[in-house]
């Protein structure tokens, strides 16, 4: 931290001395912000902040948020097959339905706790703004790392008739069809609808099914009307809606160990995994060699070995179908000098998930989760009209919000026929199938359970409301010298209903089983449990922060910063773990005569092990740092050191069977972020963004083990644990940059534009137990575009990882398979061509 801070002084110095030059280029226009929930300057905000305008993002074809985050330094945003992973230097929730995301994201005002919501598409964007670091004052709730503010294009009372429609044509089968029409209806009342319609056909080919992989179809649309009866008061209201469907996943084992490997690395592992190994040895012998292949997957998506047959496993084969919707109802009202403003919010999703979690081409281990949210939220905010001695901004907020999903693991261990077809070709003499055992249950348990398949079923409901009431304030001491403090005071409570039963074939998979076999292979084998939870915690927190900021000369300003940040605890939503009862994947209960078991007679059903609940996540954050316009406004550097330490970090680690909820007991954080940008002619501008970042663990020594740990000595993560102290955390490259240009130029009645991006991320950690097998390597991306426009048209050609580099969001262990991991992967090259009509 200190050699870092000792650098300061020496880039003050370069950035005061740099302002004096002024060179004759054109001017770069102002960026305009609401990052203090005041309409500002960009430069004059004194906060990290990278804005991007929604025209760049519609012209580099960025169709969310997760894309987006190639363009923002030190942002981490991966889509995986089950949840959505946000990172801000280093710091984010990981995959626990459970919890809310670190990154605070909030659209026109409302805040989107929940990592699904990062799915939607884009459409008709005005800015996303990302502020890194703790945002905890006036955006609150759960923003320890940053919050995404993101500004939709709204309605204008007495504007003319507008409109603009964009066709375009991709790879892969793909098609965008995207536009929107709007204006004044009235001299007071304005309207714009706004429409998205996108499919492809996935850019992984599946060679096992003979199929594209991770086909997309989304629709989007969204309604807004503006309402000015008096110049005194501006009413909008938004309603968007967005359906995502996605077929087949991008997933795929990356690392799968051959005998020998296995035999060396994971001698101990269990019953379930040396069967799907043999198995695979057996009937495809080549797919070790088939993960090394890029852009491809080998797996049966659920289907077993016949597609034709559906099925053969679980309820949805591996796919993810979503309906989100929010709206927002918006009132400004001058009264006097002040500004009232009510920001009323109501969000929903609904989400249905298939995953075939096993990534192979067996039909063995499936996922189903049917997923419901709604929130409401209102704010009240009062501001002062600014350029007084003191400006502030206060208000009060609510939150209410209920969470609902259903999940269920299922197993098969006849493996769609191929078990005793194995025990055929591997048995002396070989015995026909039909007269030996027809699945692992059986084998196990000498005939005495024969069950093809077996689940587990979890129900989970949270309950949350929140109450924070908060105030900021500036002291404008003189015209170059201001401070501004801030305190945010938040309530939180929680109340969870968190049951699961197991089933098997004799029950129905959707209903519970009392079978004595069935309870005991699932706690030995998987640590899952029948069990019944009702808990609930309330937690309050007062967070200050404090700026200090200094104008230096006319186009310069440095600022010093300190805030603090809190994010609430709350109930694991992970489906495995023991009872508070019972020791790790121990069954001590006692069958009956007809081998039926009463679990309330064996342990508390209502007892929660110490895992179930998870603490608060506190945040001490420092930043200094400047923002200067030079060169005669013809260019614009911001740059920030920040230092940050985390107390009690939020954790959820895959164990290879399930996720471990953790707290980590502390983590520190440094780095340097710089951004430019510069109008270098009349034609070009060029903008360049840097970051250096530094994220380890300060105090984490009983982090969680790895599976070659845990093979080991299956009790590792309870008797000793992974040390992780001085380990980096997850998502945190030690450098990411990114370039662009942009530049213009006149060919007769035409327009010629060519533009383009290269996004550069260093080798990052992606799993929690910080397996070197999950680091993914640094990666370089690059985009291209050239077009001609005229007048109201424009036509575009455009490239994104016109290199087609394979690139992967994250890296983990593949369930059961102990010492095999799979990785979820990006876009690889796509190719284009966009017709675009404006009126």
């Amino acid at each position: 931290m200190s050699a870092t801070f000792r650098t300061l002084p020496l880039i003050a110095a370069v950035s005061l001395a740099t302002q004096s030059l002024t060179v004759g280029a054109q001017q770069l226009e102002e960026v305009i912000v609401t990052a203090q929930k005041r309409a500002e300057s960009l430069q004059d905000v004194p906060i990290s902040v990278s804005a991007i305008q929604g025209e760049k993002i519609q012209d580099a074809g960025i169709p969310n948020m997760a894309a987006l985050a190639d363009y923002v330094p030190n942002l981490h945003i991966a889509d995986a097959p089950v949840n959505t992973n946000i990172y801000m230097r280093g710091v984010g929730s990981g995959n626990n339905q459970g919890f809310e995301q670190s990154v605070g994201m909030y659209i026109d005002g409302v805040y989107m706790g929940r990592g699904r919501q990062y799915r939607a598409a884009f459409l008709d964007v005005e800015r996303v703004e990302v502020l890194r670091g703790p945002q905890g004052t006036l955006f609150g709730r759960n923003t320890v790392a940053g919050a995404v503010n993101i500004t939709t294009a709204s309605a204008r009372a007495g504007d003319e008739l507008e409109g603009q429609i964009m066709a375009s044509a991709e790879s892969f089968d793909g098609r965008v069809l995207e536009g929107f029409v709007g204006g004044g209806l009235t001299d007071t009342l304005g309207a714009r609808l706004a429409v998205k319609y996108r499919e492809t056909d996935g850019f992984a080919d599946n060679t096992f099914l003979g199929t594209p992989e991770g086909s997309i179809e989304e629709l989007s649309y969204r309604l807004s009307l503006n309402w000015q009866p008096t110049d005194d008061l501006n009413v909008n209201f938004k309603y968007s809606q967005s359906d995502y469907e996605r077929i087949g996943s991008t997933t795929t084992g990356k690392v799968f160990l051959n005998a020998a490997e296995r035999d060396q690395f994971v001698p101990n592992r269990s019953a379930f995994a040396n069967t799907a190994y043999s198995i695979m040895d057996v009937f495809y012998p080549g797919y070790q060699e088939q993960t090394g292949r890029e852009f491809e997957v080998f797996k049966d998506n659920g289907y077993g070995r016949s597609r034709e047959d559906g099925i053969g496993i679980g309820i949805n084969p591996d796919s993810s179908d979503n309906d989100l919707t929010n709206m927002v109802l918006n009132v400004d009202w001058q009264v006097g000098e002040l500004t009232v403003t009510s920001v009323t919010g109501w969000s929903e999703y609904q989400y249905i998930d298939g995953a075939d979690v096993d990534w192979l081409p067996l039909q063995f281990i499936s996922r189903d989760d049917d997923q419901s949210f709604e929130q409401f939220s209102q704010e009240f905010r009062i501001a002062s009209p600014g350029g007084e001695f003191f400006d502030y901004v206060a208000g009060v907020y609510f939150d209410q919000s209920e969470l609902e999903f259903d999940r269920q693991v299922a197993i098969d261990t006849n493996f769609d026929g191929l078990f005793p077809e194995f025990l055929s070709i591997v048995t002396p003499g070989n015995p026909p199938p039909s007269v030996l055992p027809q699945n692992l249950l059986s084998a196990l348990t000498g005939g005495a359970y024969d069950m093809n398949q077996v689940a587990r079923n979890h129900n989970y409901q949270l309950d949350s409301d929140s109450f924070a009431a908060f105030a900021q304030g500036t002291f404008n001491f003189t015209d170059t010298l201001r401070l501004t403090v801030g305190l945010r005071y938040t309530e939180e409570n929680k109340d969870v209903i968190s049951t699961q039963f197991l089933s098997d074939q004799n029950s129905g998979l959707l209903n519970p089983g009392d079978n004595y076999f069935l309870h005991l292979i699932q706690a030995n084998s998987f640590n899952a449990y029948a069990y019944d939870y009702r808990q609930d915690r309330s937690t309050d927190a007062l967070t200050p922060s404090f700026n200090l900021q200094w104008n230096v000369g006319e186009d310069s300003m440095l600022y010093a910063s300190f805030s603090q940040g809190f994010k609430s605890g709350g109930f694991t939503a992970a489906d495995d773990g023991n009872p508070g009862d019972l020791t790790p994947t121990a069954f001590p209960c006692v069958p009956n005569p007809d081998f039926t078991v009463d679990l309330d007679a064996c342990y508390d059903l209502s007892n929660p092990n110490e895992d179930f609940e998870f603490g608060d996540e506190e945040v001490d954050a420092f930043e200094l740092g400047g923002k200067h316009t030079l060169l005669d406004g013809g260019m614009t550097l911001n740059w920030a050191l920040f230092y940050t330490e985390y107390t009690d970090l939020q954790t959820a680690i895959f164990e290879g069977l399930g996720f471990v909820v953790k707290n980590a007991a502390g983590s520190e954080i440094y780095g340097l972020e710089v951004d430019a940008l510069w109008q270098a002619t009349d034609n070009l501008r060029l903008g360049a963004n840097f970051a250096y970042l530094d994220a380890s663990y300060s105090d984490f020594d009983d982090g969680p083990c790895t599976a070659i740990q845990l093979d080991a000595n299956p009790n590792c993560s309870i008797e000793q644990g992974n040390p992780l102290s001085g380990e980096p955390t997850l998502y945190a490259s030690d450098y990411s940059a990114s370039f662009f240009f942009d530049y213009i130029r006149p060919v007769g009645d035409m327009e010629l534009f060519v533009g383009g991006e290269v996004n550069y991320r260093d080798a990052f950690q992606s799993a929690g137990d910080n397996d070197p097998i999950d680091v993914i390597d640094s990666f370089t991306k690059a985009n291209l575009r050239l077009g001609l426009r005229s007048g109201d048209w424009e036509i575009m050609a455009y490239g994104r990882n016109i290199f087609d580099e394979e690139v992967f969001m994250q890296s983990y262990d593949t369930p059961v398979l102990a010492g095999s991991h799979s990785r979820y992967m990006e876009e690889s090259a796509v190719w284009g061509a966009r017709l675009k009509y404006s009126f």
